[in-house]
């Protein structure tokens, strides 16, 4: 006796593949938040090394931190909320960053704090 089993993995087909591309699509995203996180991390070590010289002043480190962050992470995915550069013996940069996911129902936007220093030259 042969049963007709044409068709019956459609549906176990389906879903496991669309669970397949989701986790890929997950993985993604956090590849690139990671290197979007290092990048804007370089840009706040660029900055600060922009205000460390005694001539130079805190519209100098945000105007080099917001030139790097273009040229290397720039795009939608990142929203910068806060930058200072502060003066205060040494050269502070406190940055407020949001990194926007790409699936928001399953995925919250990343949220960071990130501070980068550098001693003023004397």
């Amino acid at each position: 006796m042969r049963r007709d089993q044409d068709g019956f993995t459609t549906l176990q087909y389906v879903v496991a593949t669309s669970f397949s591309l989701v986790l890929f699509v997950l993985v993604a995203n956090l590849l690139v938040d990671l290197y979007t996180r290092g990048a804007v991390r370089d840009a706040l070590d660029e900055g600060v090394r922009a205000a460390v010289p005694m001539t130079s002043t805190a519209a100098d480190c945000e105007a080099r931190v917001n030139e790097v962050i273009r040229s290397v992470a720039g795009g939608s995915l990142l929203r910068v909320d806060d930058l200072r550069c502060e003066r205060d013996g040494d050269s502070v940069v406190a940055l407020d960053v949001a990194l926007l996911s790409w699936l928001p129902t399953l995925v919250p936007d990343w949220q960071l704090q990130l501070r980068a220093s550098a001693r003023q030259e004397r």
